[in-house]
């Protein structure tokens, strides 16, 4: 697909460039998209469903005897004419989801998108998985989850890399439905580290109608996120009840609280982390939402670069995005590398292991000459 050209052109920077060694690279442009391209990177905010790769998904396809999808030109197709907006995206992500039939379907997504991770130098992730979207076909949870819990060890066998599982909310359910998810999970909760929200329409959907399965899901031990994307009716008042009532741990989105002074001092004094998604479809100058990350980075508020669907928008994976971003932002690599210190310290983990991760990034910045201090300010 597409979103992998600029991956292709970045891995021959990373390879002819060595950490320290930018003088190897043809421009002071070239030496940056070297330094993102080999930079430890944590993505916190990622859909498997919009995470599978075109042939993964004919080949799913194909074994599974549909007939749409059936080959690259199609989704390509799906892509280029979906309309514009969060309805629009979700009409080629449903269809995409459905795909997805067999344990066998669910562990080849997941692993592959575990190799597409590694060659981005991704050191840990978050995955989202949205069980009801599967279990409201027939599909029982159990076989769902064993598929995509199998290929994320396997992957950390193979590529290194560390992957948390965050079930998610499908907020346009009812909320009863919510509380079914969190039955079938109970037997699996020791290896799933959160409870997220998403899908939608969100307005109609606020985060306090699923109050009782969050407070519930919290006594099980599952860390909180949701949803709040830009731009939706209501938009801070949803982050508001996030924080006040459901008390979550980080904010998907909610880029809009760069609209409010005062919530961002809020986020400040709370340290609460918002996962960021500059995405960018072809028709889009640029990275979405650039001003407004900018805006509440320079406010002190911990928020990250994500790629949300990297199957699914032009910025791909995540060193594309970092590139595209830079270029909009023209941040400087301490600036880079302070956004992507506030992914590894919104990591779920103990101390110890979060250090473990932190002290990767800390010693690429100071091969590459960049304060740490000065990261950390």
């Amino acid at each position: 697909m597409r979103n992998k050209e600029p991956w292709t052109l970045l891995a021959l920077f990373a390879t002819s460039a060595a950490v320290g060694d930018a003088g190897q690279v043809d421009s002071p442009q070239d030496s940056m998209h070297a330094f993102l391209a080999a930079m430890p990177k944590v993505e916190l905010h990622l859909h498997l469903e919009g995470s599978i790769d075109a042939e993964t998904v004919v080949e799913i396809t194909n074994r599974n005897g549909l007939e749409y999808f059936t080959s690259v030109d199609e989704i390509e197709e799906s892509l280029a004419s979906r309309p514009p907006g969060l309805m629009g995206f979700l009409e080629h992500h449903f269809k995409l989801q459905n795909v997805m039939q067999r344990r066998q379907d669910f562990y080849d997504a997941t692993f592959g998108l575990a190799r597409n991770l590694h060659n981005n130098n991704i050191v840990y992730a978050d995955l989202f998985f949205d069980p009801q979207a599967h279990t409201s076909r027939g599909i029982s949870f159990e076989e769902l989850f064993e598929g995509i819990d199998a290929a994320r060890a396997d992957a950390e066998q193979e590529f290194g890399i560390t992957i948390n599982l965050i079930m998610c909310i499908n907020r346009e359910r009812s909320v009863e439905s919510a509380f079914e998810m969190l039955d079938q999970a109970y037997p699996f909760r020791d290896r799933i580290i959160g409870l997220g929200m998403d899908s939608g329409p969100e307005y109609g959907n606020p985060p306090v109608k699923f109050a009782d399965v969050y407070a519930r899901a919290r006594k099980e031990g599952y860390f909180l996120t949701g949803h709040h994307d830009v731009d939706v009716r209501d938009s801070l008042k949803h982050i508001r009840q996030s924080l006040e009532i459901i008390g979550m741990d980080r904010i998907d989105h909610g880029l809009n609280a760069s609209d409010d002074p005062e919530l961002m001092a809020q986020l400040v004094r709370r340290n609460m982390c918002l996962t960021g998604s500059p995405v960018k479809r072809t028709t889009d100058p640029a990275p979405q939402d650039v001003d407004r990350i900018m805006t509440l980075n320079n406010a002190g508020v911990c928020v990250s670069l994500n790629t949300d669907d990297p199957e699914e928008f032009e910025t791909g994976y995540l060193t594309s995005m970092l590139v595209l971003f830079q270029d909009a932002s023209g941040y400087s690599a301490t600036e880079m590398t302070r956004l992507m210190w506030n992914a590894f310290r919104a990591i779920w983990l103990t101390e110890p292991e979060k250090e473990r991760l932190v002290s990767q990034l800390r010693g690429y910045a100071a091969a590459n000459d960049i304060s740490w201090d000065d990261v950390i300010r």
